[in-house]
């Protein structure tokens, strides 16, 4: 293992401890609150998050990534970024300020307007860090950006459940986006100690801006899609219905982000070091998909089959209707996610941002077709077949533009992942029998570890039976990371 590789391994293993923690909290402290509040609002919320997702694509994308993917980029690129950014926040900011009454009125709720302004302050506030983070992403410390990110959440979990203990209700969600915001931002500050210079260079921004204004329309376009999903049901359907949809969202987001993130934000650093190498560029993103797939999939699966005892032991029965949107989310959606931002990645360090546009424009006009087919013939649900039968056709189109550019298309992947989801489809049935025929009808907390833990022994056991060469790359990063712990512990 070279020592890009081992830069990899470790930043993949402070990843996977910072996006686990962070999802964690942020899901523990969602448990707390639904006990709380009311699906109506998660659901009003969910309509809060549509405008500042798509205002955050502004800062966290595009010229970010950029700065990354320049080798030489200097502080006065840094500084000329910084500027940028935060003149962009502000602009985004007053847009959304003033046009907040109209959003209430499209969705037939006055109470947004006030909630909207105040929550949108995120997006200046994030503006301030954005370089710092990214400096520490090109730098590949993981273990730093890790900690800062945890402390933050967990202040502002902690101040979102004390508001909701005192009757607070809905700010008590504002406070805790608002609050995670002040804190990130502050602690990146002290810790990086990067100050921008007083000096903004033009032909550094238009450089930047030829890679970046690409991946920030490919990033726009992406999260326009995303939201349109909360946007058409909180129109469509009853703010209790987005709730449940938002709910179940966010909880399949929780593994799927953590072993997604811990591979792909690695990743781009790393692949941009390797863009004028395409042997060991090539054999990276193969071992990433295989790696990424084989660790996925039976989570998906596993969580889709335990869907039930899952949802009404963590948020109570209130929440049931949030179960098939779960399991769609899981099964439909999931699978593949983890795969097309792979592909994505590797396109990005390539320096390919125009491919990405492309797809994006592509994909997402189809997505949308599909979208507003589909819940007109099928309901709430039918925003979970959209995103299915778009999924495909995204692992295709993706795989053929990545196959350009390295010779490994859709088709050499669909070969690469194939063993986890049939591993995991004969895992799945086994575990359905054990919990529905055997331990139905017992606690939600015996069905869960009883099935959890099934499902886990058949997987494993046929992919060590299949010979699988996933589980010894697993066994190898995991040899890494103990090394390295045990080289930490002695110092």
């Amino acid at each position: 293992m070279d020592e890009i590789q081992e830069k990899a391994v470790k930043g993949s293993l402070w990843t996977l401890i910072e996006r686990f923690g962070f999802l964690s909290i942020q899901f523990v402290s969602h448990l707390v609150l639904a006990r709380i509040l009311m699906p109506d609002d998660f659901g009003t919320v969910g309509i809060l998050l549509i405008f500042t997702n798509l205002s955050m694509v502004f800062i966290d994308s595009g010229l970010a990534t950029a700065l990354i993917q320049k080798k030489d980029a200097t502080n006065i690129d840094n500084a000329s970024v910084f500027y940028t950014n935060f003149s962009i926040a502000v602009f985004v900011y007053l847009i959304v300020f003033v046009g907040a009454p109209s959003i209430a009125n499209y969705f037939n709720n006055p109470n947004i307007t006030t909630y909207l302004r105040v929550i949108e302050l995120m997006v200046i506030i994030d503006s301030i860090c954005a370089i710092q983070n990214t400096l520490l992403v090109k730098q590949m410390k993981f273990k730093e950006i890790a900690k800062l990110k945890i402390i933050a959440v967990l202040i502002s979990a902690s101040s979102a459940i004390i508001c909701a203990l005192c009757g607070l209700g809905i700010w008590s969600l504002v406070i805790q986006y608002l609050t995670f915001s002040v804190a990130r931002s502050f602690l990146l500050c002290h810790y990086s100690r990067w100050k921008p210079v007083l000096q903004y260079s033009l032909t550094s921004m238009k450089q930047l801006w030829g890679f970046g204004i690409k991946l920030l329309g490919a990033s726009l376009l992406s999260e326009l899609y995303i939201n349109l999903q909360s946007a058409i049901i909180g129109k469509r359907f009853t703010a209790a219905d987005l709730g449940y949809y938002t709910q179940a969202k966010q909880l399949q987001r929780v593994p799927e982000q953590a072993i997604s993130a811990m591979i792909n934000n690695v990743s781009l650093p790393a692949y941009a070091q390797l863009q004028d190498e395409k042997g060991r560029f090539k054999a990276m993103v193969q071992q990433n998909i295989r790696l990424i797939a084989f660790l996925n999939t039976p989570i998906m699966v596993c969580l889709a089959i335990l869907a039930e005892p899952l949802i009404v032991f963590l948020y109570t029965s209130k929440w049931l209707p949030s179960i098939p949107y779960f399991q769609g989310l899981c099964i439909g959606f999931s699978l593949l996610l983890v795969v097309h931002n792979c592909n994505l990645t590797a396109l990005k360090a390539l320096g390919r941002s125009d491919y990405v546009l492309y797809l994006e424009i592509i994909k997402k006009a189809i997505g949308v077709c599909l979208l507003l087919y589909f819940t007109k013939i099928c309901g709430v649900f039918g925003i979970i077949i959209g995103l299915a039968v778009n999924s495909v056709l995204e692992f295709f189109l993706n795989g053929a533009f990545l196959g350009r550019e390295i010779g490994y298309g859709p088709f050499s992947q669909l070969r690469d992942i194939i063993s986890p989801i049939l591993l995991s489809a004969v895992a799945g049935s086994g575990t359905w029998l054990v919990v529905f025929k055997l331990v139905g009808g017992t606690a939600n907390i015996l069905q869960i570890l009883v099935g959890g833990s099934v499902f886990m022994a058949l997987y494993f056991s046929g992919a060590y039976i299949l010979k699988l060469h996933e589980l010894y790359m697993t066994k190898k990063v995991l040899d890494v990371i103990l090394v390295n712990f045990r080289k930490k512990k002695g110092e």
